[in-house]
């Protein structure tokens, strides 16, 4: 998954994919149409009201600009971000490619043109979410080079997604169809010894606020495990993550560890690549849903390095943090 970085309240709207209200006009932007004083130039399937693949709604930028809006989907286009007399447009297109690992796309796709070229000025897509979503969607963009969907950071406001960009192309909202726990803390269950240069302990999860999750990725799974507790006073903490792949060995990702304790504590990281490959790491599933894992990796903490050993069984649960909405600067934009 590629995370392409681009605001407000998640009010009621209609879920995308609809006819009717979910393409209704909105206050703030002329739908289906160029701004006040530009003429619009639709297509032959604007007298289709369906958003059956193929439809398409197209509009003439003029001096103040242009909007164009489709079954969920709107385009503004400012005024200086294309020339006068350039059409813009709307269609419903095939998905190009697959949706994530354990994820599905919700709603339809969208191909927002011109989208061979840059736009002087940002323009603003936005698509309407399906607010029946548990954990709501997140706005992706087919990236044609790499033949991937990537994601962006989007703005969430009044039930809608949207999104600033000097390039346009081809856009939907995906989503996990799963059921997940609003926080990872006291999730899954673990016991595990650890061994920082020859001084040993033994911990378990939850513990203290730790927990052994789940993560779905685009093409795996990253396997956490968080062992917490308060020692004198002190907070000590383990965090070790590890990617588990269909029909591939799994993989050290990274290892933290802090103590608070000035006297006798410190943090150490390990982290793969730039720390090399472990020493050595292995990870099995003898029976469904728990993992045995051993590892030993050289621990970095400035110049200094520490040996690093840990054993587990962990038995964990399936998470995923909610979708990250914000306002930010136009996609393409340096500022």
């Amino acid at each position: 998954m590629a995370l392409l970085v681009a605001c407000g309240d998640d009010d009621s709207a209609s879920p995308p994919g609809g006819d009717g209200d979910a393409s209704a006009p909105r206050p703030d932007a002329a739908t289906d149409s160029t701004l006040p004083g530009d003429a619009a130039a639709e297509t032959d399937a604007d007298a289709d009201t369906s958003c059956a693949v193929g439809r398409s709604h197209v509009a003439t930028v003029g001096a103040a600009g242009a909007t164009v809006s489709l079954c969920g989907a709107t385009l503004e286009v400012p005024a200086g971000a294309l020339a006068a007399g350039t059409s813009v447009g709307i269609t419903l297109v095939n998905p190009p490619g697959p949706a994530w690992f354990e994820q599905e796309l919700s709603g339809p796709v969208f191909r927002f043109t011109p989208d061979n070229v840059a736009l002087d000025v940002a323009a603003k897509l936005s698509l309407a979410r399906d607010m029946s979503k548990q954990r709501g969607p997140v706005l992706v963009r087919w990236l044609a080079d790499e033949d991937v969907w990537g994601e962006h950071e989007a703005c969430l406001e009044d039930g809608e997604l949207s999104l600033e960009t000097l390039n346009l192309g081809t856009f939907g909202l995906m989503q996990d169809p799963a059921t997940y726990p609003p926080a990872a803390s006291g999730l899954g269950s673990a016991t595990l010894t650890l061994n920082i240069d020859g001084a040993q302990s033994s911990w378990s999860v939850p513990g203290s606020g730790g927990y052994a999750v789940y993560e779905p990725g685009e093409d795996s799974r990253t396997l956490i495990l968080v062992a917490r507790r308060n020692e004198n006073g002190h907070l000590q903490n383990l965090d070790v993550r590890m990617l588990v792949r269909n029909g591939q060995p799994a993989s050290l990702a990274q290892l933290s560890w802090i103590w608070t304790d000035p006297d006798q504590g410190g943090s150490w990281s390990y982290v793969e690549p730039a720390h090399g490959a472990p020493t050595s790491f292995t990870l099995t599933e003898p029976t469904p849903g728990t993992f045995e894992g051993e590892l030993h990796v050289v621990g970095h903490s400035g110049q200094a390095t520490a040996q690093i050993e840990a054993t587990f069984t962990a038995t964990p649960e399936k998470f995923r943090p909610p979708p990250s909405y914000s306002c930010g600067v136009p996609e393409g934009d340096t500022r």
